[in-house]
């Protein structure tokens, strides 16, 4: 090979390799290119997006400046008393949080009969009543305890409306004020029955909502609850027995006598 054609070799070679350095950096330069134009794009649509957010967030606070400037205007016309303006009332108002439809009674409770003290604003409970029910033949009275309202709801107890109650406190205290959430006509009764008997509480889970009807607890309704339930016999004194007279050949009438059985052991005597 003669040196006019290693000449051109050389220069072919060379033509190629400064071929590949240029694609190489045109490569480099392009992807560079893209990678800032990609950035900017990106950058220029985030500030597209946030402006309106921005000029709506500096609106709303505009906004509520001139409402705190309102109100402290208005409270310092009432001070002054050239214009005096109802108070607005707080969130935490008894009034505002009573169900329409209802009324708000409370009650003096001794901490044991309202479960111990564990209640809080916003419990649903029953409530029992234990009263002396007047007899009118012989002037006695009987015991009778009757569950006489379901899911009441309780509304604060004390002061407090909203938080979870002191437990503790509550516990140590002789008597909690409850306020309840009752009907005109509850109100009306639980009056009677805080004036003629003593009540105790029963709290129901949050999920329990319905109401039963429930027999009143006498000596007679728990032997018969007994003996249904358990197979027990419990023998309690009855009342006389309201049966109609025998009426004589002569015109008068003589009394039925009720029957007494006597038990022993489960057996009648």
């Amino acid at each position: 090979m003669n040196i006019e054609n290693k000449k051109q070799i050389a220069i072919i070679l060379l033509a190629v390799g400064l071929g590949l350095v240029a694609a190489i950096l045109t490569g480099n330069h392009i992807e560079t290119s893209i990678q800032k134009e990609t950035s900017k794009i990106s950058k220029e649509f985030e500030n597209k997006k946030m402006k309106p957010l921005m000029r709506e967030l500096q609106a709303m606070q505009q906004e509520m400046k001139k409402l705190a400037n309102r109100q402290a205007t208005v409270v310092e016309r009432g001070v002054h008393g050239s214009k005096k303006a109802a108070p607005p009332r707080p969130v935490s108002s008894l009034a505002l949080r009573t169900p329409a439809g209802k009324r708000a009674y409370t009650v003096m409770i001794d901490s044991l009969s309202a479960v111990g003290g564990l209640v809080n604003p916003g419990d649903y409970i029953d409530v029992i009543a234990h009263m002396d029910i007047p007899q009118e033949k012989d002037r006695t009275k009987n015991r009778v305890s009757s569950m006489i309202f379901q899911n009441i709801q309780i509304l604060a107890v004390g002061t407090n409306l909203q938080s979870p109650g002191g437990y503790e406190q509550q516990q140590k205290a002789r008597a909690l004020n409850l306020t309840f959430a009752l009907t005109p006509e509850e109100a009306s009764l639980m009056a009677f029955v805080e004036k003629n008997g003593k009540m105790q509480l029963v709290l129901r889970a949050p999920s329990e909502t319905e109401t039963e009807i429930i027999q009143a607890a006498t000596w007679e309704t728990l032997a018969d609850y007994l003996f249904e339930k358990q197979g027990t016999e419990l023998t309690v004194p009855r009342e006389r027995a309201m049966l109609e007279p025998i009426f004589m050949p002569s015109g008068q009438t003589n009394e039925v006598k009720p029957l007494i059985q006597i038990f022993d052991g489960g057996r009648e005597l």
